[in-house]
């Protein structure tokens, strides 16, 4: 799902767009456990500053 992210910071979407995606992408991964649970959970980023990820 970094993909989706990455492809559309390189195509020049803004700031609020890949918000948008990253909390999708975290929503699903995280709370709703990779589509398993929580359906109709919604998730939203306001007023983040900085966010810091890694791949081990």
């Amino acid at each position: 799902m970094a993909r989706e992210l990455f492809a559309a910071r390189d195509a020049g979407a803004g700031e609020r767009q890949q918000m948008m995606i990253l909390a999708r992408t975290l929503g699903h991964a995280y709370f709703r456990d990779g589509g398993w649970r929580s359906h109709g959970l919604g998730i939203a980023f306001t007023d983040m500053e900085f966010a810091d990820f890694s791949i081990d």
